[in-house]
This record gives C-alpha cells, structure tokens and sequence, in this order.
C-alpha cells in the first residue's frame, strides 16, 4: 500500500471543497474510504479470488499481506466483501499471506506476475480445525531427485530444472511444524502446471501422516497421467496442509522436456460441453465431492467439462488443452489433462452465479492440435429444501397425506423434485411409495414445475402432491400406526440444460458423484421428515 502523508490545512480543504461542492448546510460530504482491496501499484493485474475450499465460499475480509522474492513486505491490502481482490504489481515474483480470525494460515510462494494482464489468482483460506491449535503455515521444503542426490529447485525461469517426460519429475518433499506438536503434517499435494486438488479435482500425489508425527519427508515421481500432456516450461505446485488446516502452497519453475514426441495424427473433437453445478452442500477433503465462490457457506460451485474424439483420430493424443474465457473472445489456459481423458472439472474460485462463462477443448500431440468448438454455461444460485410436512417426529398422520414442502428461493428456470414415502424405519418394505431406493427408479416419482406434472401443486415458493397422486404406491394408503420416512430430492435447472442446481440428492436421482454418502448420491446433507400415521 502507498504510505499515508500528512496534508496541509489548506490543501486538505480544497480538495474536500471540489469533491463535495456547494455546502448543503449539514458540512461536506467526506471522501469515500479508500479501497483496501487494491493492492500495490504495480502495472500488471492479477484478480485475485479467496475461497473456503476449491469450489468453496469466498473468504471476505481476510487480511492479505504481499512480499517481493527476498521476504519483504511491499503491499497489503484485505479482500473485499465478496472475497475478492486485485494486485498491482510489477512483473516479478511474490509471496502472498491471509489471515483472518477463525481461519487457518494460508501462504503462497513463488507466485510469478508477467507485464500486462494475468491469469486470475484462484487461492485458498480454510476455516481452522480448532482457532486454540497453532495459526501458522507448515515449512516446506522441495527438492528433486538426481539419482541418490537430492538436488535445491532453481526459483530463476532461466535455469529452471530440465526433466525428460519419460522419466518424469522425481521430487522430495519435506513438510514440518518446526517441532509444535500441537500440529502435524496432514496431507500433500504435488501437481504440474495448476494448484493440486482434494478428491475429484485433479490428478495429483497425495500423502497422509500419522497425526503423531511434527514431520513429514516423502519422494513421489510426476510421471505419465500426473503430467498431464504438459511438455516445455511450466510450473510444479506443491500443497501441504497440517491438520489446522493450515495451508502452504509452492510453486518452482520447471521445463518437461518432450524426449519421446507424440505425433498422433489429429482431425476433430466433437460434443463439447459444459455442465455448471451447483450442490447445497460444504466441501471438504473427504465429502463426496471435494473441492468457487460458491453462492452461501454450506454450498459448493464447479463445472464439469466434457468432449468426445471425432473418429478418424489417430492413436491418443498427448494431451488436451481446456480453455476458458469471460466473453468469449479472449481465452486462457485453464489446465491441460492427459490425452486419453475426455473430462475435467473447473473449480476456480472465479465462477460466480449467473456470470457466464465460455470454455474449448485443445486437443493436441507433439506437432499438430485441433480445438473444439465454444460451449458455455451460466452457474445457478443454491437453494435448500425447509418445512416437510407431515413434520418430522410427528404422529397420527393421515394414511393419505398431503406432502409438501418449501424452497428458501426459487432459482434456474425449472425445478424437478423425487418424491419418497419409505416405511424405512421398520426395515422391511422401504419402498413404499417411489423405486429410486430401491431400484434406482428415477422416472417413477419425479415431478417437474414446468407444467407436464398437474398434480404438483405450487403457490409461490410452496409445493405440495398428494400421496399417491400417479398411483403407483404399493398401497392406497399409508398403514394404520405405522413409522414413514418422507424424502424429497430437489433440483433446478437451466432452459438450456447447462446449469444444474442440488438442493438435497441422497440417491443420486440428478447427478452421478465419484463417490457419495451412504446412499451414493452427491448431497448427503438435508431435512427428510420421519412421522407416523393415526387410524385413519
């Protein structure tokens, strides 16, 4: 930040006299604070976004502290209300900072600004396991591997170490917490060419420590799928969290050099898409789908990208490039993956409800690359499903009930919603009314709000169906005195089909997760009501 100097009076007043103009009697209006998100004054941009957790909330109002390459302190600033930030700096190399109350430490090194224009800067600030726990960035330390040898990384572009991508890229890493055993090493991600991911986010290594130990010294070898087709210059980033949460995130310079050349013959690639995603569920290391600014704090934000290889295409290519863009005239590199994957995901914090965003597909081999054509989507907003009805815990329902249920707003331009009366609680015939438990049955039970379903009734931000409303339940009506589980599976969805918003999915009814909860679908989290029946 500019350091502050004192005014004359008489300066001071003439500057309060031609922003405010003619007095109105009450005194002039004061300027209005300066804008601690800007930081530096460099002449290159980098957009910054700050976030929970890949595909995570933004993180408001954390603290951001930038030095330059020897350690020292040149700007400072704090992201904004929306968790976002800009750097003005001059081409060089940095080590940002975070830190704000309740979250862990957060640090990157070695974030390197070009002239002009940069690539957003997606970073990360966890809340912290436990705010009595240490509040400090594990060390770090990266070698590469020559033989038996660990050999320091080169942090010059110009003498940036050379790897064949035959062989790969052997590292040592070593993550410590300076003796406090309070804290410990927890996980390590190592990645080429992107920031690593947890679970469904990118290939990556990853290593767990015993909780015991301050220490942690691993070797692992970026080889062929973890490089992701990336030849030439480019960046390792290496990720440690110890188990505060606390984060440090490294990036080195390096080149893969392409020994043994690709040369693929290539013609086209063909089905593009991009699918936004929106779960009303918080992210986390070990939840099904583990991750940007993702619309409130217990909901997460991706996309899913895929495309398919034209036929005529020759062997596997080496890679594919996914490109991104915010008008859809000017792209930049998103990520590269291997030649073989025909997906990716994109959990940058830079995605933003109802902001359109444009991606293309660059296959390519070592001498040749056909891109795809532009696709796009527009993320939706969360929503949470509230009020079942019969309620929960409640008792002498009616053996032909009325369910309904509301929604805490309505987004997308349609909504679908899988209707479940299960006898769950007895064990015994679960599937009472609705297969989808029991077969996987997603056809059954679902009614939509677009108008094909009349018997879903809707009145602002209401529904409700009667029991048994398409006569398909194993019964008429509900047994006399008898313990029922009512779940609703909830989704919006764009006209285009390009968006999908999850309010609750236990089952997998919109959308297939890697993995799930216990009952395999991507939102484990959400109200279900268990009620029971009278006589009548």
């Amino acid at each position: 930040m500019k350091s502050h100097r004192s005014l004359s009076l008489a300066l001071l007043t003439g500057l309060l006299l031609s922003a405010c103009g003619p007095s109105n009697g009450n005194g002039p209006t004061p300027p209005p604070a300066s804008d601690t998100s800007m930081i530096g004054t460099g002449s290159s941009t980098v957009a910054g976004y700050l976030a929970n957790a890949q595909a995570g909330k933004l993180v408001a109002g954390s603290a951001v502290t930038v030095e330059n390459a020897s350690g020292s302190v040149i700007a400072s600033g704090a992201t904004n209300a929306e968790g976002k930030f800009t750097l003005k700096l001059d081409p060089g190399v940095y080590n940002l900072s975070f830190k704000k109350d309740g979250y862990a430490a957060s640090r990157i090194e070695g974030l390197r600004v070009v002239s002009g224009t940069n690539p957003p800067l997606n970073a990360i600030e966890r809340l912290a396991f436990a705010t009595t726990l240490p509040i400090a960035v594990p060390k770090l330390d990266v070698k590469y591997l020559q033989g038996a040898d660990a050999v320091d990384f080169s942090n010059d572009p110009a003498k940036a170490a050379q790897f064949n991508a035959s062989a790969g890229v052997p590292v040592q890493i070593t993550a410590s917490t300076a003796g406090n055993s309070a804290t410990s090493p927890n996980l390590i991600y190592a990645g080429l060419g992107g920031v690593p991911g947890s679970g469904a986010f990118g290939t990556r290594v990853l290593v767990n420590n015993d909780p015991k130990n301050t220490e942690l010294k691993t070797t692992a070898t970026l080889t062929g799928a973890n490089l992701r087709g990336v030849r030439g210059p480019t960046e390792l980033y290496i990720v440690v969290y110890d188990s505060n949460d606390n984060r440090i995130e490294r990036r080195i310079p390096i080149v893969v050099n392409d020994d043994k050349p690709n040369d693929a013959t290539l013609t086209s690639v063909g089905d593009p898409k991009a699918m936004a995603v929106t779960l009303a569920q918080r992210s986390g290391f070990y939840s099904p789908i583990q991750p940007t600014g993702a619309p409130d704090d217990i909901s997460t934000l991706f996309v899913d990208l895929s495309w398919n290889y034209i036929s005529g295409l020759g062997g596997t290519p080496l890679g594919v490039r996914v490109w991104t863009s915010d008008d859809g005239n000017t792209f930049r590199l998103l990520k590269s993956v291997e030649g073989s994957a025909k997906t990716a995901r994109d959990g940058s914090a830079s995605l933003e409800v109802g902001k359109k965003v444009y991606y293309q597909f660059e296959v390519y081999s070592s001498t040749q690359s056909v891109r795809s054509d532009v696709v796009s989507t527009t993320p939706l907003d969360s929503f949470t499903l509230t009020n079942l009805k019969p309620a929960n815990n409640s008792h002498g329902a009616s053996r032909t009930p009325t369910l309904s249920w509301d929604v805490s707003k309505k987004v997308g331009d349609y909504r679908k919603f899988y209707v479940m009366v299960n006898d769950y609680p007895q064990q015994s015939s679960d599937c009472f009314w609705g297969n989808l438990l029991c077969t996987g049955d997603t056809k059954d039970n679902m009614f939509s709000d677009d108008g094909s379903a009349p018997a879903l009734k809707n009145t602002d931000n209401s529904y409700s169906i009667a029991f048994n409303a398409n006569g398909k339940a194993l019964l008429p009506a509900l047994e006399s005195n008898h313990a029922y589980t009512l779940d609703i599976s909830a989704a919006a969805f764009s006209k285009d089909g390009n968006a999908i918003s999850i309010a609750h999915d236990y089952f997998s009814a919109f959308y297939a997760a890697p993995t799930g909860c216990n009952f395999g679908g991507p939102v484990c989290q959400g109200e279900v009501s268990n009620f029971t029946t009278g006589d009548k």
